[in-house]
């Protein structure tokens, strides 16, 4: 078996990017690493200098080009990881792993894991790994929510990180994603979210591998920082609505480990600085798109920009203006993108204030409780309570 490693990047500390080229590169694993850039900058300047160097003494093909206008959203990831895949089906290769260029942790280990869970005959091998209790807000609040709630049946709810970008696939499954018009017109941040849904649209095999170490990258400020992320993934998920899915597939998960003290004791953003955006300002017609909102929580929104109480946005409040913006909300419209931001912010400042501070096992044990909850709701139409 030969496999190709791509890294889709952007703007990365290149130091850090050339390290994890370096080491997929002297993988025995690997016969080429492709870096994928969005333009020509400094770490795509810094990779075309080194690349023949690293690829002489990892004796290891290195290929640097610059990403193609694939899909039909704003220029972003998908388009990177798109070009990867046309790379990839062009070659002989049999595999293709994907991995974000700025992870700090990545080591050979990461690429042994995906290749051991290939060999085991899976279509798809996707690395999790522990992620601190107030981080992945957007696939926890977003994407799993939305998972849960849209097809509560199927395993999508299941999938452990469903907007991870380190993932493995054969050359089945990548033909048959690269030949997906969907994932193709997916340019922005919500591929993650069409790939995870279209390998189980057409039936592939997943196996998910657990890296202990985690998945370490440069913190996130205040949460305006995942703005664009998580309405894009809001999106992406919102034009699932309706999709038929009937195939299973065959799901399988590596127990995790001792998650290390470092990941457990992280707070995954700057919660005072987020706290100080609520009051910001409002327009007249954002308070007018409250209404459509039950009354708590258009008066507790119109509330919390003069008082910092987030309280009333717990878990079931979430779970109906989820269910309102997949009816309501207008794709481009500011007043609703802003509005989609602020409704979310307030809904992780509540987890973590009520949630996350009470430790990392409990956190992560809601969480897991959270989605069965809603997918059970969605399913059945009946609320469970906490803790059942």
């Amino acid at each position: 078996m030969s496999s190709m490693v791509v890294f889709p990047f952007k703007t990365e500390r290149p130091e850090v990017a050339l390290r994890n080229i370096q080491t997929a590169a002297e993988h025995g694993a690997v016969d080429e690493v492709l870096c994928v850039g969005y333009e020509k900058e400094s770490t795509y300047h810094a990779i075309a200098e080194e690349a023949p160097s690293m690829s002489d003494r990892a004796d290891t093909k290195i290929s640097l080009i610059l990403q193609e206008r694939i899909g039909t959203k704003r220029p972003g990831k998908g388009d990177g990881m798109n070009t990867g895949l046309d790379y990839f089906v062009k070659s002989s290769y049999d595999r293709i792993h994907f991995y974000d260029a700025d992870i700090t942790s990545f080591n050979a280990r990461w690429i042994t894991k995906a290749e051991r869970g290939a060999d085991l005959g899976y279509d798809l091998v996707r690395h999790y790994f522990p992620r601190s209790a107030t981080d992945a807000m957007v696939t926890w609040m977003i994407t799993r929510t939305g998972f849960a709630t849209l097809f509560p049946r199927s395993e999508l709810p299941w999938i452990e990180q469903p907007l991870g970008g380190e993932l493995l696939l054969s050359r089945r499954a990548a033909e048959k994603l690269a030949a997906d018009p969907s994932v193709r017109a997916q340019s922005d941040w919500g591929i993650d979210t069409l790939l995870t849904f279209s390998s189980v649209r057409h039936g592939m095999s997943m196996f998910e591998v657990y890296v202990s170490d985690g998945k370490a990258h440069a913190l996130y400020g205040q949460l305006t920082d995942l703005r664009s992320m998580l309405i894009e993934c809001f999106l992406a998920l919102r034009g699932l609505t309706g999709t038929p899915l009937d195939a299973g597939i065959t799901h399988h998960v590596e127990p995790p480990d001792v998650v290390p003290e470092a990941i457990a004791e992280k707070v995954g953003y700057d919660v005072e600085g987020t706290m100080q955006l609520l009051p910001e300002t409002w327009t007249e017609r954002q308070d007018e798109l409250l209404n459509h909102f039950p009354t708590p929580i258009r008066d507790g929104m119109l509330a919390v920009r003069k008082y910092i109480s987030f309280q009333f946005m717990d878990e079931w409040a979430w779970y109906d203006v989820y269910q309102i913006l997949l009816a309501e909300y207008v794709e481009g419209d500011p007043d609703w993108e802003d509005l989609i931001f602020r409704l979310w912010m307030v809904r992780v400042l509540a987890y973590t204030n009520r949630v996350a501070l009470r430790g990392y096992g409990y956190a992560q044990r809601f969480l897991r409780g959270m989605v069965y909850r809603y997918l059970y709701r969605s399913a059945t139409g009946m609320a469970l309570t906490d803790g059942v």
